[in-house]
């Protein structure tokens, strides 16, 4: 299962904690990782920083971010984040890909990123139940209607004939 997170550089160690976890404790995680592309280099100053992270070098973090929200299984939304996060997640619904939101802890999504994301959960431990859901499904080969439709993953499980926006 490939999955994208979509966040704020803000989240940049919160990202990368769960990427790992996610990665090492589930079974055929795949972590389509941006924060490799989007760290600038040690020694800039922090003016220097910022302004790198405001140039895209030759397209490339757009690129694979491009490529990856639309190739990825799932893509979860780490709240509370800005723009770019945003557009990721209006790529990934674009493509089809279900989205798993975490709401931030102040966050009242607007219209948009409330609709484009296809299960809001609250906190990490609940996403991380839904992610391991699908991870660990004893259906994924062979997805069963019945089984699909009382699953707390359904909503974001691109294997459950019902899932929302996505053809099976």
């Amino acid at each position: 299962m490939k999955i994208y997170i979509a966040a704020s550089y803000r989240h940049l160690h919160a990202v990368q904690l769960f990427q790992q976890c996610l990665e090492h404790e589930l079974p055929g995680v795949e972590i389509l990782d941006w924060t490799r592309l989007a760290t600038p280099p040690a020694d800039l100053t922090a003016v220097q920083r910022r302004e790198w992270m405001d140039t895209d070098h030759g397209g490339k973090v757009f690129a694979f971010c491009e490529e990856a929200c639309g190739g990825a299984d799932l893509v979860i939304y780490f709240g509370q984040s800005g723009q770019d996060a945003g557009v990721e997640v209006g790529l990934a619904r674009a493509a089809g890909v279900p989205v798993l939101g975490i709401l931030g802890p102040l966050e009242a999504p607007g219209l948009m990123l409330h609709g484009s994301v296809s299960l809001w959960v609250r906190d990490i431990p609940a996403a991380w139940a839904c992610i391991a859901s699908m991870a660990c499904c004893v259906w994924r080969d062979a997805p069963q209607p019945d089984a699909c439709a009382s699953c707390r993953s359904e909503k974001i499980c691109n294997m459950a004939p019902a899932a929302s926006g996505v053809d099976v």
